[in-house]
């Protein structure tokens, strides 16, 4: 608050956890659900007057696989526990990620929901064995722009990748927040900042909020540490990656023309 930052509260792991295959157990036990609008209406009652607090993401990438009888499915909990946040907090944003896994293609599955105040996410890692080289199974030393997974990926082949989100946009009007994306700090050359780059200028061309991923987590997604994988401290000069998202988060102030 002191910063004027704002932030968004993220329920990066609901009731129950995961199962072994990913599937979030709320939607195997009926108890689960039940808990999550519960621990939301609580969230809610907790943070309604903050003025720091921007919105609720109901749940961080999820996976509800194939959903028994008597349970809801994704679409349906959010928007009952969307319904009962409304209730009690009327200003807050509440944001929705589809499934699975928050995937941009996702979304042409969500029919929004009939809540308002509803931001619609999408989590951007595509392609994959570039973001994640070196981890997961991925080899290391892939670049950007480049021929990747057997397909050349630039600034337009990210934007067809991003087709879904846009379209969702256009056909609903919808707000659209980017809640992660991220390069591993290990891409070859300037690779790392070139992907950055370019998404960023993607979601602003359509004026998507969007958030970097991540601060001071684990060290392979800092913006604050060099290409070394095996160096665990931060440069003592900033990186092209720092600097790019400092650029960005300028226009944020009070007072500039963004």
């Amino acid at each position: 608050r002191e910063l004027g930052i704002k932030v968004c509260i993220d329920l990066h792991t609901p009731p129950g956890g995961r199962d072994p295959d990913s599937v979030y157990r709320m939607f195997r036990q009926k108890q689960f659900q039940e808990t999550f609008v519960r621990v939301w209406e609580k969230m809610a009652r907790r943070y309604r007057d903050e003025s720091a607090v921007w919105g609720y993401d109901l749940v961080n990438e999820p996976v509800e696989g194939l959903v028994p009888d008597g349970l809801l499915d994704w679409r349906a909990l959010a928007e009952l526990t969307a319904r009962r946040i409304r209730r009690i907090d009327p200003h807050h944003a509440i944001i929705v990620e589809p499934v699975p896994w928050g995937v941009p293609e996702g979304l042409d599955w969500l029919e929004p929901l009939d809540v308002p105040g509803v931001v619609y996410s999408a989590h951007m890692y595509m392609p994959f064995p570039f973001t994640h080289q070196g981890i997961h199974g991925n080899p290391a030393g892939v670049s950007y722009p480049g021929q990747i997974a057997g397909r050349y990926w630039d600034k337009q082949a990210l934007r067809e990748a991003l087709r879904p989100v846009i379209e969702y946009q256009k056909d609903y009007q919808a707000p659209i927040y980017i809640g992660e994306f991220s390069a591993i700090r290990w891409a070859p050359g300037k690779s790392a900042y070139n992907y950055l780059r370019d998404v960023i200028e993607i979601f602003e061309e359509h004026g998507w909020h969007w958030a970097y991923h991540a601060f001071r987590e684990w060290d392979g997604w800092s913006v604050e540490h060099g290409p070394d994988p095996k160096d665990p401290k931060p440069t003592t000069q900033p990186t092209d990656r720092q600097l790019l998202l400092r650029q960005w988060f300028e226009k944020n102030r009070p007072g500039s023309s963004k």
